[in-house]
């Protein structure tokens, strides 16, 4: 426990307190609380006699108040501190002869108890301190302190400074903590509303600028001459409209949450196609249509699927297609597909490219903004993975960009070309014969 900083037990017996000099000199520039504690030193003849023996009462070693127990539980009210506080005055005094006073602060004046405050003292007390209300706690630190609250039972340590400067470091950075929790917190409610207004909104965002538009807006899929002649010339890809299926998705087969198996690093021969050897492309022939180029045969033996989604991938139309009964995963959900043109690398798809804002059934409004195609693997009960496929996607690259979907004519028989550039396998080039 801290000693005490502002009173020390004279060695004189007479010696009185420096305060009780005067008001006049340097006496009048002490603080307020000081010459408040001071205050009671101008004493009568009586006292100024009791004060003579003050020191001669009592010759034991040990404090009066040392076997006095700490106390335990809540906080007092003021009445009971007060009351506490005279009992152990009156135990600090000892035998010696003791003027009453109800107030305690009135008692400790009056007999000058104030000089019995030493170190064992100070603990006691400040061990009663602890349920004392806040105020008796101010009142009585400023009153031992000789008016100097920061120093109160004595002064600091260094260590004691220390951790204080650390304590306030500490709620310096909780504060800084809390402040910018509560920037992060208005900021996630603020983007929580904004996309509940816009999910709630009767109003949706308009995306045409980003959703997959033909190039011609006629209204029969022919010349109406009963021929099936679809007029346009060769077809001719639009580049940013060409995508290769670069992504793979692999699952291994086993029990628990299939996020758990999913796996990056798979063997080549165990895909079905190369990765990047597969590209597509959108166009416009009697609706919409998927062009994809690969390798010789690349489609003969697989699980072609595409899908025509919205921004977040919600879809708009599926098609599978399998040249061979069970190619396609049993569990794989999509209409059969209608081959516009077939060759040996070609492969072309019709699929329902909506033009415009598309109402969805379970509410809102979507556009055609992206087109999802790959090559799938129907796996075997003994495989070692649940899901194996390469994956590409057909999207408006930027914003506001202007970009239509190619349209490409030609009549049932004819012979077309589709030259999707060049990757890293080869030129993506074939030919195929519309059905």
């Amino acid at each position: 426990m801290r000693s005490l900083g502002g009173v020390s037990e004279p060695d004189d017996p007479t010696a009185v307190d420096p305060a009780a000099d005067g008001d006049d000199g340097a006496g009048s520039s002490l603080a307020p609380e000081r010459r408040e504690a001071g205050s009671g030193t101008d004493v009568s003849d009586e006292q100024r006699d009791r004060r003579t023996g003050f020191f001669r009462e009592s010759e034991t070693a040990a404090s009066p108040v040392s076997s006095v127990p700490a106390p335990t539980g809540g906080r007092w009210n003021e009445l009971e501190a007060d009351r506490q506080i005279r009992a152990f005055l009156t135990t600090l005094a000892g035998g010696r002869h003791l003027v009453h006073r109800s107030d305690p602060v009135e008692l400790l004046r009056e007999n000058d108890l104030l000089l019995l405050f030493g170190p064992e003292e100070e603990e006691a007390f400040a061990d009663l301190a602890l349920r004392f209300p806040e105020e008796t706690v101010n009142r009585w630190a400023t009153l031992l302190s000789g008016g100097d609250r920061s120093e109160a039972f004595g002064p600091r340590s260094r260590s004691e400074r220390r951790d204080e400067a650390s304590i306030v470091r500490s709620l310096h950075v909780g504060l800084r903590k809390r402040i910018i929790g509560a920037l992060l917190v208005l900021l996630a409610v603020g983007a929580v509303g904004v996309l509940a207004r816009v999910v709630t909104s009767d109003e949706a965002v308009d995306r045409t600028d980003r959703s997959l538009r033909f190039s011609t807006t006629l209204d029969t899929p022919d010349s109406g001459d009963g021929t099936g002649v679809v007029p346009g010339g060769p077809p001719v890809a639009e580049p940013s409209l060409v995508s290769t299926a670069d992504s793979v998705v692999a699952v291994l087969r086993g029990d628990g949450h299939s996020v758990d198996r999913i796996r990056l690093d798979v063997p080549a021969g165990d895909l079905p196609i190369g990765v990047g050897a597969l590209a597509g492309t959108v166009f416009e022939h009697a609706g919409g249509q998927v062009a994809l180029v690969g390798p010789v045969d690349w489609w003969v033996a697989g699980c072609v699927r595409v899908v025509v989604a919205t921004e977040f991938l919600r879809p708009l139309d599926v098609v599978l297609y399998e040249d061979s009964d069970g190619a396609c995963p049993p569990e794989m959900v999509g209409r059969v597909a209608r081959v516009t043109c077939s060759g040996r690398r070609v492969l072309v798809l019709t699929v329902d490219i909506p033009q415009g804002k598309v109402a969805l059934i379970e509410g809102g409004s979507g556009w055609a903004e992206t087109i999802r195609f790959g090559l799938e693997t129907a796996t075997e009960p003994d495989s070692r993975w649940e899901t194996l496929a390469v994956r590409g996607s057909i999207t408006v690259a930027a914003e506001g960009a202007t970009v239509a979907v190619p349209r490409f004519g030609g009549a049932p028989g004819d012979e077309i070309t589709v030259d999707l550039g060049s990757g890293p396998t080869g030129p993506f080039v074939g030919a195929c014969t519309l059905g």
